[in-house]
Protein backbone atom coordinates (compact mmCIF):
# COMPACT_ATOMS: atom_id res chain seq x y z
CA UNK A 1 0.00 0.00 0.00
CA UNK A 2 1.06 3.54 -0.64
CA UNK A 3 0.90 4.45 3.05
CA UNK A 4 3.44 1.79 3.93
CA UNK A 5 5.76 3.01 1.14
CA UNK A 6 5.50 6.60 2.40
CA UNK A 7 6.21 5.58 6.00
CA UNK A 8 9.18 3.38 5.01
CA UNK A 9 10.69 6.08 2.80
CA UNK A 10 10.13 8.74 5.46
CA UNK A 11 11.90 6.62 8.07
CA UNK A 12 14.66 5.73 5.59
CA UNK A 13 15.23 9.48 5.05
CA UNK A 14 15.31 10.04 8.84
CA UNK A 15 12.24 12.29 8.85
CA UNK A 16 9.51 12.48 11.45
CA UNK A 17 5.85 12.57 10.49
CA UNK A 18 5.75 16.25 11.47
CA UNK A 19 8.81 17.09 9.37
CA UNK A 20 7.43 15.40 6.26
CA UNK A 21 4.02 17.02 6.68
CA UNK A 22 5.57 20.47 7.05
CA UNK A 23 7.99 20.02 4.16
CA UNK A 24 5.20 18.74 1.89
CA UNK A 25 2.72 21.38 3.03
CA UNK A 26 0.08 18.85 4.01
CA UNK A 27 -1.86 18.14 7.19
CA UNK A 28 -0.02 15.91 9.64
CA UNK A 29 -3.26 14.12 10.55
CA UNK A 30 -3.99 13.28 6.91
CA UNK A 31 -0.42 12.02 6.39
CA UNK A 32 -0.79 9.88 9.50
CA UNK A 33 -4.06 8.43 8.19
CA UNK A 34 -2.43 7.63 4.84
CA UNK A 35 0.56 5.96 6.49
CA UNK A 36 -1.75 3.84 8.66
CA UNK A 37 -3.88 2.97 5.60
CA UNK A 38 -6.97 4.58 7.13
CA UNK A 39 -7.09 6.71 3.97
CA UNK A 40 -5.96 4.85 0.87
CA UNK A 41 -6.78 6.98 -2.16
CA UNK A 42 -4.61 10.10 -2.02
CA UNK A 43 -4.81 12.45 -4.99
CA UNK A 44 -1.93 12.79 -7.43
CA UNK A 45 -1.40 16.32 -6.11
CA UNK A 46 -0.86 14.85 -2.64
CA UNK A 47 1.46 12.15 -4.02
CA UNK A 48 3.43 14.82 -5.89
CA UNK A 49 3.86 16.93 -2.73
CA UNK A 50 5.01 13.95 -0.67
CA UNK A 51 7.37 12.74 -3.40
CA UNK A 52 8.96 16.19 -3.70
CA UNK A 53 9.36 16.41 0.07
CA UNK A 54 11.01 12.97 0.10
CA UNK A 55 13.11 13.90 -2.95
CA UNK A 56 11.93 10.92 -5.00
CA UNK A 57 9.90 10.43 -8.18
CA UNK A 58 6.13 10.06 -7.82
CA UNK A 59 6.26 6.70 -9.57
CA UNK A 60 8.18 5.25 -6.64
CA UNK A 61 5.22 5.98 -4.37
CA UNK A 62 2.72 4.65 -6.90
CA UNK A 63 4.36 1.36 -7.81
CA UNK A 64 7.20 0.96 -5.33
CA UNK A 65 10.80 0.18 -5.99
CA UNK A 66 12.23 -2.52 -8.17
CA UNK A 67 11.84 -6.01 -6.78
CA UNK A 68 14.66 -7.48 -4.75
CA UNK A 69 15.92 -11.02 -5.21
CA UNK A 70 13.86 -12.05 -2.17
CA UNK A 71 10.49 -10.99 -3.56
CA UNK A 72 11.19 -11.08 -7.30
CA UNK A 73 9.41 -14.39 -7.68
CA UNK A 74 6.31 -13.33 -5.74
CA UNK A 75 5.48 -9.98 -7.37
CA UNK A 76 6.82 -7.73 -10.06
CA UNK A 77 6.32 -3.97 -10.11
CA UNK A 78 3.88 -4.49 -12.95
CA UNK A 79 1.79 -6.90 -10.89
CA UNK A 80 1.64 -4.38 -8.04
CA UNK A 81 0.61 -1.66 -10.48
CA UNK A 82 -2.10 -3.88 -11.99
CA UNK A 83 -3.53 -4.58 -8.53
CA UNK A 84 -3.62 -0.87 -7.76
CA UNK A 85 -5.42 -0.12 -11.02
CA UNK A 86 -7.96 -2.85 -10.34
CA UNK A 87 -9.03 -1.05 -7.15
CA UNK A 88 -9.55 2.32 -8.89
CA UNK A 89 -12.88 3.71 -9.96
CA UNK A 90 -13.39 5.40 -13.36
CA UNK A 91 -12.54 8.91 -12.15
CA UNK A 92 -9.33 7.70 -10.53
CA UNK A 93 -8.36 5.88 -13.72
CA UNK A 94 -8.98 9.04 -15.75
CA UNK A 95 -6.82 11.01 -13.32
CA UNK A 96 -4.06 8.39 -13.61
CA UNK A 97 -4.16 8.52 -17.41
CA UNK A 98 -3.94 12.32 -17.32
CA UNK A 99 -0.99 12.09 -14.93
CA UNK A 100 0.83 9.59 -17.15
CA UNK A 101 0.20 11.70 -20.26
CA UNK A 102 1.47 14.79 -18.44
CA UNK A 103 4.58 12.97 -17.23
CA UNK A 104 5.35 11.77 -20.77
CA UNK A 105 4.85 15.28 -22.14
CA UNK A 106 7.02 16.79 -19.39
CA UNK A 107 9.86 14.35 -20.05
CA UNK A 108 9.73 15.13 -23.79
CA UNK A 109 10.07 18.82 -22.97
CA UNK A 110 13.28 18.26 -21.02
CA UNK A 111 14.90 16.10 -23.72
Amino acid sequence: MIGTRIRNLRIEKGMTLTELAEKAGIAKSYLSNIERDLQNNPTFEYINKVAKALDIEQERLLIGTKCTAENEESQSDFAIFRKAIARMDDSQLEELIEYIEFTIWKRKQTN
